[in-house]
């Protein structure tokens, strides 16, 4: 990986050097050449890191039959040097955004002073603390449950890299900031996950671990693919590829990717089928160890392109797609809301991703129910309900309440009774009952508003809470008395929080509504009063609808299970 990483570096600064006329036409640059090419040696540095702390958290997690510490604690230094990376960016990306000298903004009250002015210092202090906490937590974990929560958290921490970049503000935003998502935590699953097993290529496991291993790196290959392209296509158009700086390296960055995917399928063909019929990784180094090289050199390009501005088309873009990513033909309706869709890259493709799964493996799943969960979660992120949510208010709540609640519950009923996960009653209602307040009488939805990852973490957190209350409230193994108690509780909640919104004075999220500029906008407390009626209709009465079903459920027909288990 030493040799790796130098090779990376080495890549980034070369290709900056040829490009570094854009920048300093773009005024992106400063003239301290510290500065200019320390920063992306420090970014490939922690990219390194990063990879490598996943895949060693991803080997002991999923990919061996039980967890072993060695990898965890690679993972866990791994983890040091990311957190350590991210910090020492601040201060380079400082002098790059300010086009000062790195002594200048080496002084301590000025650093500190600037550190929290740059969106991307920000989100570097984000992901070194992030970092932190997995490079503590390693040096205890040492089951798989914790191996993969450490994993969640690890490619948690690719978020920020996400949110700060080119990819983050201009037209087609949340498409371009949900595709370089899903680019990074796939290059990360699929790099950190082979360097794993090239280092662990004489352990006793290894047969398991690889045949685990290919079908996840093909998965990870296509989702590279696709989101590359996607991003692509909403940064440089194709006249553009072979005469910018930019195309230049998109154009490389595609090469390398589909030299990649040769290299996967021989790996897959000779390498693998070694493995499982010998047991011998000889075959997998011989490739791996090219493969593994050429991944690295591919992150020295990325880190170079991220350094690089896209081509200037020169077109005015109109302030409601600079604000949401993508305009809106005109004020909502019912014909608009069910033709006008705009197709969210992370959720929608879950939802899809879900369906497929239900209808191919059958076995315990209740079709009806499972599809119709799946099909509310696309209709609330990627219909003309999920495209008019950031601007409309009241659409924004009806989207949530379908995430929350309608597919939740929906799915809980569809799913297999073994693939529940049951919380505790009291845990689940909490997370359930308190996640509206927090995200709309907090500032919290005021930020997703100007975030597109934020937004799709809120509805993600709504989902799962969700599925994570209904699951409980529907499961046998938790006494009816139990069950009756959450749904009531957040009945409760579900009605105060419908009667803050009619009765609130200020209204949410107002500044950002104003600033689209949208003629149709004009009475937003109205849209926060229908936003009031729209939780009684979607959240209140489903509720009401659960726990008077379980009010009259005798106690024998609700507890066969628990009674069983006693």
């Amino acid at each position: 990986m030493g040799l790796g990483t130098l090779v990376a570096c080495l890549v980034a600064v070369g290709l900056l050097s040829v490009t570094g006329n854009d920048f300093t036409v773009a005024g992106l640059r400063g003239t301290d050449l510290y500065a200019s090419y320390g920063l992306p040696v420090v970014r490939v540095l922690a990219e390194v890191a990063a990879v490598v702390c996943v895949g060693g958290l991803l080997f002991s997690a999923f990919l061996l039959p039980s967890p072993e510490r060695v990898p965890i604690r690679i993972a866990g230094w791994a983890a040091v040097i990311w957190a350590v990376a991210a910090l020492l960016s601040v201060p380079f990306t400082l002098a790059d955004a300010y086009a000062r000298p790195l002594g200048y903004v080496l002084e301590f009250d000025r650093l500190v002073e600037l550190a929290f002015a740059v969106e991307p210092t920000r989100a570097s202090m984000l992901t070194a603390l992030i970092a932190t906490v997995i490079a503590v937590a390693a040096t205890r974990a040492g089951s798989q449950a914790s191996a993969r929560a450490l994993l969640g958290l690890a490619l948690f921490g690719l978020v920020p890299v996400a949110a700060s970049g080119h990819s983050s503000s201009g037209g087609d935003h949340d498409w371009a900031t949900a595709s370089l998502l899903t680019h990074l935590v796939a290059a990360a699953l699929w790099v950190g996950g082979l360097a794993a097993i090239l280092a662990y290529r004489k352990g006793e496991h290894l047969t398991t671990a690889v045949t685990r291993f290919s079908t996840l790196a093909l998965w990870c290959w296509i989702a590279l693919a696709a989101s590359g392209l996607i991003n692509a296509l909403v940064r440089v158009k194709p006249e553009n590829l072979f005469t910018t700086s930019y195309g230049f390296l998109v154009v490389a960055k595609a090469a390398a990717l589909v030299a990649l995917g040769v290299f996967g399928f021989f790996q897959r063909r000779n390498g693998v089928a070694e493995v499982v019929r010998t047991g011998c990784g000889r075959a997998l180094l011989r490739l791996g160890a090219v493969e593994v090289l050429l991944m690295l050199m591919t992150i020295g390009l990325a880190a170079a392109l991220a350094r690089t501005p896209p081509p200037d088309h020169n077109e005015i873009v109109p302030t409601v797609e600079l604000k949401l990513g993508y305009v809106l033909n005109g004020p909502p309706d019912a014909i608009g809301l069910i033709t006008d869709w705009r197709f969210d890259l992370l959720l929608g493709v879950g939802a899809i991703v879900l369906a497929v799964l239900g209808v191919v493996r059958r076995s315990g799943f209740r079709l009806p129910l499972w599809l119709a969960g799946c099909a509310g979660v696309l209709i609330a992120t990627s219909s003309g309900i999920g495209r008019y949510a950031p601007a409309v208010f009241s659409l924004h709540v009806v989207s949530a309440m379908i995430l929350a609640i309608l597919s939740p519950m929906l799915l809980a009923l569809g799913m297999p009774r073994d693939r529940r996960v049951l919380l505790h009653p009291i845990a689940a209602t909490v997370l359930f009952a308190s996640s509206f307040s927090l995200v709309y009488f907090t500032g919290v939805f005021e930020w997703s508003l100007d975030q597109p990852i934020v937004r799709a973490g809120i509805q993600l957190w709504f989902l799962l809470t969700g599925c994570a209350f209904f699951c409980s409230a529907f499961a046998s193994e938790i006494s009816l008395a139990s069950r009756r108690i959450m749904v009531f509780a957040a009945l409760g909640t579900q009605a105060v929080f419908a009667a803050a919104l009619l009765l609130k004075d200020s209204v949410t999220g107002e500044q950002f509504h104003r600033s689209l500029k949208l003629p149709w906008i004009t009475d937003l407390a109205a849209s926060q009063q229908l936003a009031g009626a729209v939780v009684i209709g979607f959240g209140v009465v489903p509720l009401l609808v659960t726990g008077l079903v379980l009010l009259v459920t005798p106690q024998r027909a609700a507890e066969p299970e628990l009674t069983a288990r006693r």
